[in-house]
């Protein structure tokens, strides 16, 4: 059994995916085992898998079902069998110490069941433009949840870790169940909610990888087509926030903090710009979250009413 897995979903990423393997096998910790996961790709990129797989035993291609990221992630998830898992998307690097950073972080803090760190947000084709995520209050603590969760997640007071920054105990993810395959935009954050939720989390200050910025990328194309705006308000995030209240609530660890933290989460996300002082912030939160009360509920009801029709 490897000490850390991981997993790479890629979908027609040949000019990337080499990359992102040899960024793997450069650690300075050989001890891992990594889950190629293709979702369908119809270019050179599972034969440049398949070329990998065969060259190092410690990589492994298998398929997944076409149905996104989130899908090609668990199917991951199910295969691997590392003690530690982290992600690595197929147009994204790790630094070379990034294995090693992690485990250090994991045996500082045995409390924690994930570590995540800044992100290099990297631009290849023009290097002036490249810059590196900040969390000066988070880093070099451990959290208690949920805390990070509030602040990060709902709040937005920090920078929101990237997928390629993660890294978990495998024993947090089998009790969570992954991703929600739902998703096709915030997949990456359902894992976080579902962590921070209720695991302690060690927040480092150094970057371990690249997450590289490319007019092709899942979120550039998003971007273009105005389902995302990483720096405005857009329906994307308020379908994200929906699902988070009612996860909360069904998961029976809502807080009255965490309500009023998914109630500014919306407010943020309805108003194009929020009034200048906290009072009037505390004021417009309060009332979208009454204006969203009704919207919210019904959903919450048909959440429940499916899940019983599906139990029979």
């Amino acid at each position: 059994m490897p000490v850390i897995s991981v997993i790479t979903p890629f979908l027609n990423l040949e000019r990337y995916l080499s990359a992102a393997i040899e960024s793997v096998r450069a650690q300075t910790f050989i001890d891992w085992e990594m889950i190629l996961v293709d979702d369908g790709s119809s270019d050179q990129s599972v034969e440049i898998a398949a070329a990998a797989a065969a060259e190092d035993p410690r990589i492994r291609l298998v398929r997944s079902n076409g149905r996104g990221a989130a899908a090609a992630r668990n199917t991951g998830l199910r295969i691997g069998s590392g003690r530690f898992i982290t992600f690595l998307d197929g147009d994204d690097l790790f630094e070379p110490k990034k294995f090693e950073k992690d485990l250090e972080a994991f045996k500082a803090n045995p409390q924690a069941m994930l570590t995540y760190g800044p992100t290099l947000w990297w631009f290849p084709d023009d290097p002036s433009q490249n810059w590196t995520e900040q969390m000066p209050s988070e880093s070099g603590r451990l959290h208690m949840p949920p805390k990070l969760l509030d602040k990060v997640i709902l709040r937005q007071r920090s920078q929101v870790p990237c997928i390629c920054a993660i890294m978990v105990r495998r024993e947090a993810l089998q009790s969570v169940g992954g991703f929600d395959e739902s998703f096709r935009l915030y997949e990456d954050q359902t894992l976080l909610v579902k962590l921070l939720l209720r695991y302690p989390a060690f927040v480092a200050d150094t970057p371990t990888s690249r997450y590289r910025q490319h007019a092709d990328s899942t979120s550039a194309r998003a971007t273009a087509s105005g389902d995302y705006d990483r720096m405005k308000p857009h329906s994307a995030r308020i379908n994200f926030l929906e699902w988070v209240n009612i996860y909360i609530v069904d998961s029976n660890l809502m807080t009255p903090r965490l309500d009023r933290s998914i109630r500014f989460a919306f407010a943020r996300s309805l108003a194009p710009r929020l009034p200048a002082t906290l009072q009037d912030r505390i004021e417009l939160a309060a009332e979208c979250g009454r204006q969203l009360a009704q919207r919210l509920r019904p959903r919450r009801i048909l959440a429940r009413a499916l899940r019983l029709i599906r139990s029979r």
